[in-house]
């Protein structure tokens, strides 16, 4: 039986935290889990619809350094 890898959602302000003085230090952590295979990071579909209609390049392009999984967000998500 295999370990099983922590899965973790992940929002805009950590992804955009990579690049922030205030979280830089342990948002590189958590990225360098991510690409380890330590910890899963789970996006939503709106969350990834927001970075790429107005986020820098910068942080685009760190996003595709981790293997992330994405979820559709439907309606039934929308009521809460």
């Amino acid at each position: 039986m295999g370990i099983k890898v922590l899965r973790i959602y992940v929002e805009n302000s950590v992804i955009g935290g990579y690049f922030d003085d205030e979280f830089k230090e342990p948002t590189e952590k958590l990225f360098d889990k991510f690409k380890e295979g330590i910890y899963k990071p789970i996006i939503s579909s709106h969350v990834i619809a927001e970075l790429e209609n107005g986020a820098p390049d910068y942080i685009k392009e760190n996003l595709k350094t981790i293997n992330y999984e994405e979820y559709a967000v439907n309606d039934e998500m929308m009521k809460w």
